[in-house]
């Protein structure tokens, strides 16, 4: 009785601990999708639209090339960095999420789209002027 009660509370302490709670999503798709924005929202904010480049899906960059996705963007405010991932929803294996990036003082949120590549990775189909590139 006494070890049920001590493994119990060891099992709430790593939790605790590790971070878990309500603000981790139990689902690893989420737990993915969010980590690509993330990184993403970083590298466009470092790079511009080149930064973000690499984060496209596969079906994106066969059409649109590095220079296309620039001058796509080009009317785009490029954030400053990254505040959160809200609402992501699935259909199979296509992702969409609103995206919180900051600008300054200010928060923006922009729907982007992914696509599953692989069994973990999720890739860019869509952010806010993507549809403008063609190579």
């Amino acid at each position: 009785m006494k070890v049920a009660l001590i493994s119990g509370t060891i099992a709430a302490v790593l939790l605790v601990g590790c971070g878990g709670g309500d603000d981790v999503p139990e689902d690893e798709r989420v737990r993915q999708v969010n980590g690509v924005a993330e990184l993403a929202t970083a590298a466009y904010a470092a790079a511009g639209a080149e930064g973000l480049y690499d984060y496209l899906a596969e079906d994106v960059t066969a059409t649109c090339s590095k220079e296309s996705l620039v001058k796509a963007l080009g009317d785009e405010p490029v954030p400053d960095g990254f505040k959160a991932v809200n609402n992501v929803e699935f259909d199979g294996e296509q992702a969409r999420a609103k995206v919180v990036q900051l600008f300054g003082e200010e928060e923006r949120e922009v729907e982007w789209t992914f696509v599953r590549e692989g069994d973990d990775s999720w890739r860019l189909t869509q952010v806010p002027g993507l549809e403008a590139c063609e190579s």
